[in-house]
C-alpha cells in the first residue's frame, strides 16, 4: 500500500508539474515580465489587487490598521471597499516574504491560478472517476478554460483552486466518514469564501445542492443523511470565522451609506446570446465569435465531449428504453416531441425576442415569452426522465455523473440573472436568480454571470465522466481520443497575449518615503492615474488621497469634482485636515502647477523634469456657527417631491436633475424670523452637491436679497469626510429677516442635485 501511496504521489507530482508547463506556455509572456508588469487587464483591478495582497502580507489581517489601508485619505475602513483577498494570501504573502517584491507576488499569483486551479480539480476527478487520463481531461479544461480569459484582470474569480478541494473533502467523506475531510472541507471553504465573496455566495448555492442530492435517499438500506449532519455542522463552524470579518464590512458600509443593490434586473442580466461570444483575447473562437464582456462560450470540445458521453452512455437498449426503442410507446412519443418542441420554443424566444406565426391574416401563434414553454419542457423532460430505468437508476445511487451534469445546467441558468433578455424584450421573469436576490447578500452582487464560473467547474467534471464513457466505447482510435481532446480543449481556450502595462513605479525620486505628510496625485479622477497612485504607495508607504477601489468613500466625488474645477478652497479644506504634499505629472496638459502654486504657503519641493512634488502646509477653515433651527411650515421646488427634504430622514431624498442654473428650492418660516444660516444635508448622496450655489432671503416672497453665493465642493468635501452618511453642509450667510429662504443651484453637471434635509437657522 505504501508503493501504491508513493506511486500515485509521483504521478500527482507529474500532473502538476504538466500543468505547470502549460500554464507557462499558455500565458507566455506572464512570467518573463513578472517583475516589470503588471499583467491582467491594467490599470484599473490589477493594480488595485496588487496593491491589497501587498497589504495583506505586510499588515497583521483582521487588525484596526489593516482594516486602514494608506488609500482613499482621510477616509477610513478602505479594507472594505473591495475584496479582501485573504483566501488568496496564502500563496501571494510567501512569495512577497521571500523575494519582497510586492508585482512578482501578484503576477506570479495570477499565474498560478491556471495550473492550481486545474490540478486541483484533477484530485477531485480522479477520485470521483477513477481514471488518470478522463482525470486529467477534466483538470486541463477547468485549468484552460474560456471564462478565464475575461476575469484575466480579476485574480478573485481566476483563483478558483480552493472549490475543488472543499467538494474533494465532501466526497471523501461521504465514502469513508474521516474527519480529516470535513477539516478540508471546512479550511477550503474558509479561504474560498476570504479570497471572493462571490464564490462564497455562488458557491454555496453548489454545497446546497450537493447535500441535497448526495444527502438524501438511502444506502444499502442506510439512510444517507447522517454524513451531511456532519457536513452542515462543520459548514456553520467554519463560517462562524467570517462573522466578525463581514460584520465589519457591514458596520464600514453602514458609515459610508454604501449599498449596491439590483434595483434594475434588466441591467445585470445576460441575453442568450452571450454563450455564443467570447474573450476577444481567445485565439481561435474570437476569430468567429463576437466579444463580449460577458461571455460565456465554454468552447466547442467540452460541449461536444459531454454531448458525446451522454449519447454514448444512452446508446444500448437497455439504457434508453423510452427514447431508442422501435416500437415507441405513444406517450413516450407525445412527450419527446413535446420537449423537442418547446426547448426550440424557448431557444428561439430567447434568442429574437416576442415573435408570432401568421397566415391569411390570422395569427396562429404568438409567443411573448418562455414561461408556458418552459413549463411544457420541464413537464415533458420529467416525464420521459422517470420512464428511463437508467436514468431512475442513476438518480437512486446518486451518480456523480448525473449530479454534476445537472448542475453545470442549473448554474448556466443562474448565471443569466434575475430575468432574461432578448432583442430589448424580457422573456424569463422571474428567473431563478431573483429568487436567490430574496437571499442575504445575493441583492448586492450585481454580476450574475460570474456563476458560469461554477458551471465550468461541473461541466469539467461531467466531460471527464463523459471521457470515461466515450473511450470505454471508442474502439481502434481509443489511443487518438487523449491527445485529440487534450488539444482540442488547450486551442478552445487559447491566449492572443496577455494583457500588460508597465509597473508605474516612478516614485523613487518624487514620493519620498518616511514622510508623514499624505500625498495627492494630480490629476485625479482618472481611473488610470488613480489605479497608479494607489500602487505607487506599495513604494512609499504614504497615505494618498487617489484611489480605486468597488465601491469609493463618500468624500471622494466632491474631491475629484473640486479639483477639476480648480477650486482653491479645497486645497484648502484638504490643509485643514494635514499638511500634505501634492504630486503633479507635468508632462500632461493642464494647469495644475499654476492652481497647485497658488494655494497659500505652497513651497515646490523637488522634481524630475516630468513629475513635481509641492509642500502644502497645514491650514484652518473656520466652521460655520449657526443659531438655533427654525421651524418650516413649508416647501417648494422647481420639480419633484420636495416634502421627502423635511421629512426627518436623510435617508430620504428631494432631487432634480441634471443640475442647471434655473433649480430653485424654497422654504417656507411662516413669518419673519431674523436668518443666519443654513443646512443642507446631502445624506449618502455626496457627489450630487450642487456645484455653486446662492442662497437668497425675502420677505414677502417678491423682492429678495443674495445672502450667501459660491462653490460648494470644499464643504461637500468635509462635510462626507466629518459624517459620510449624513455629509451636512453647513452655510452662515449674511444674517437679515426673512419669511421665505431660496436656494438656487447655479451652474451645470450631470448630476442631480439633492437636499436630503433642510434646515434654516436664526441670527446668532
Amino acid at each position: 500500500m505504501r508503493t501504491a501511496s508513493v506511486r500515485s504521489g509521483l504521478v500527482h507530482t507529474g500532473v502538476l508539474a504538466v500543468y505547470l508547463l502549460l500554464a507557462a506556455w499558455y500565458t507566455h509572456p506572464l512570467l518573463s515580465l513578472s517583475r516589470t508588469h503588471v499583467i491582467g487587464d491594467p490599470p484599473g483591478d490589477p493594480l488595485l489587487n496588487a496593491s491589497v495582497l501587498w497589504w495583506n502580507a505586510t499588515t497583521l489581517p483582521l487588525t484596526h490598521a489593516w482594516w486602514n489601508p494608506p488609500h482613499f485619505y482621510p477616509g477610513h475602513g478602505i479594507t472594505a471597499f473591495t475584496e479582501n483577498l485573504l483566501g488568496i494570501s496564502p500563496i501571494a504573502t510567501p512569495i512577497y516574504w521571500l523575494t519582497g517584491s510586492p508585482l512578482f507576488a501578484y503576477n506570479l499569483s495570477v499565474f498560478l491560478a491556471w495550473p492550481l486551479s486545474g490540478f486541483t480539480l484533477y484530485l477531485l476527478a480522479r477520485h470521483l472517476i477513477g481514471r488518470f487520463d478522463a482525470a486529467f481531461i477534466a483538470g486541463l479544461a477547468f485549468g484552460f478554460s474560456t471564462c478565464r480569459a475575461a476575469e484575466l484582470g480579476h485574480i478573485q474569480m481566476v483563483s478558483t483552486y480552493w472549490i475543488p478541494l472543499m467538494l474533494l473533502g465532501l466526497h471523501r467523506h461521504l465514502s469513508d466518514r474521516r474527519a480529516r475531510w470535513l477539516a478540508l472541507f471546512g479550511v477550503c471553504w474558509l479561504l474560498q469564501s476570504l479570497a471572493n465573496l462571490y464564490m462564497m455566495m455562488f458557491g454555496a448555492v453548489l454545497v446546497g445542492l450537493w447535500l441535497i442530492y448526495f444527502g438524501s435517499g438511502r444506502a444499502a438500506g442506510v439512510p444517507r443523511w447522517r454524513a451531511p449532519a456532519a457536513i452542515i455542522a462543520v459548514w456553520v463552524v467554519a463560517s462562524l470565522a467570517l462573522i466578525p470579518i463581514l460584520l465589519t464590512y457591514r458596520e464600514i458600509h453602514g458609515d459610508y451609506g454604501l449599498e449596491r443593490a439590483l434595483n434594475e434586473p434588466l441591467g445585470y442580466s445576460r441575453p442568450l446570446s452571450t454563450w455564443f461570444a467570447v474573450s476577444g483575447l481567445v485565439w481561435l473562437w474570437s476569430k468567429v465569435l463576437p466579444d463580449d464582456a460577458n461571455n460565456h462560450f465554454p468552447g466547442a470540445t467540452l460541449v461536444v465531449l459531454v454531448a458525446a458521453g451522454i449519447i454514448a452512455a444512452l446508446n444500448t437498449r437497455t439504457v434508453a428504453a423510452p427514447l431508442l426503442e422501435r416500437r415507441r410507446p405513444p406517450l413516450a412519443v407525445a412527450l419527446a416531441i413535446g420537449l423537442i418542441v418547446s426547448v426550440a420554443v424557448v431557444i428561439v424566444t430567447m434568442l429574437i425576442g416576442p415573435w408570432q406565426i401568421m397566415a391569411g391574416g390570422i395569427t396562429w401563434l404568438r409567443v411573448h415569452d418562455v414561461h408556458r414553454a418552459v413549463t411544457v419542457a420541464a413537464v415533458c423532460g420529467g416525464g420521459l426522465w422517470w420512464r428511463s430505468p437508467r436514468l431512475r437508476g442513476a438518480f437512486a445511487r446518486r451518480s456523480p455523473f448525473l449530479f454534476y451534469g445537472l448542475a453545470a445546467f442549473v448554474m448556466a441558468i443562474c448565471a443569466m440573472g434575475p430575468v432574461v433578455p432578448a432583442a430589448g424584450h424580457v422573456v424569463f421573469d422571474p428567473a431563478p436568480y431573483r429568487f436567490l436576490m430574496a437571499l442575504p447578500g445575493f441583492d448586492g452582487l450585481r454580476i450574475p454571470s460570474r456563476f458560469w464560473m461554477l458551471g465550468v467547474l461541473c461541466l469539467s467534471i461531467a466531460g471527464g465522466f463523459a471521457f470515461r464513457v466515450v473511450i470505454a466505447r471508442a474502439g481502434r482510435i481509443r489511443g487518438l481520443l487523449f491527445p485529440v481532446v487534450a488539444v482540442g480543449l488547450l486551442l478552445d481556450a487559447w491566449l492572443v497575449d496577455m494583457n500588460r502595462a508597465p509597473a508605474p513605479w516612478q516614485s523613487a525620486a518624487i514620493e519620498l518615503p518616511g514622510q508623514s505628510q499624505p500625498i495627492l496625485e494630480l490629476p485625479i479622477g482618472d481611473g488610470t492615474r488613480d489605479a497608479e497612485a494607489t500602487f505607487r504607495s506599495m513604494g512609499h508607504r504614504r497615505r494618498v488621497l487617489n484611489g480605486v477601489s468597488g465601491y469609493e468613500p463618500a468624500h471622494y466625488a466632491p474631491l475629484v469634482q473640486g479639483l477639476k474645477a480648480r477650486d482653491p478652497d479645497l486645497l484648502q479644506a484638504i490643509s485643514s485636515l494635514a499638511s500634505f504634499d501634492v504630486v503633479i505629472d507635468e508632462s500632461g496638459e493642464g494647469d495644475w502647477a499654476d492652481y497647485v502654486a497658488a494655494a497659500p504657503g505652497a513651497v515646490r519641493m523637488t522634481t524630475d523634469g516630468t513629475r513635481a512634488v509641492y509642500r502644502l502646509p497645514p491650514g484652518r477653515i473656520d466652521e460655520a456657527r449657526l443659531g438655533d433651527p427654525l421651524p418650516l411650515v413649508g416647501v417648494n421646488a422647481i420639480d419633484g417631491h420636495p416634502l421627502r427634504a423635511i421629512d426627518g430622514t436623510v435617508a430620504t431624498k428631494w432631487d432634480d436633475g441634471p443640475q442647471h442654473p434655473r433649480q430653485w428650492f424654497v422654504a417656507d418660516l411662516g413669518g419673519v424670523h431674523d436668518v443666519g444660516g443654513v443646512t443642507t444635508w446631502l445624506g449618502r448622496f455626496a457627489r450630487d452637491y450642487p456645484r455653486r450655489l446662492a442662497i437668497d432671503l425675502s420677505v414677502d416672497g417678491t423682492t429678495w436679497a443674495v445672502a450667501w453665493e459660491g462653490r460648494t465642493a470644499a464643504k461637500a468635501f468635509l462635510a462626507a469626510v466629518e459624517a459620510p452618511r449624513e455629509a451636512p453642509l453647513r452655510f452662515a450667510i449674511t444674517p437679515g429677516p426673512a419669511r421665505y429662504v431660496r436656494l438656487r443651484q447655479l451652474d451645470t453637471a450631470t448630476m442631480l442635485w439633492v437636499i436630503a434635509e433642510l434646515q434654516v437657522h436664526r441670527a446668532r
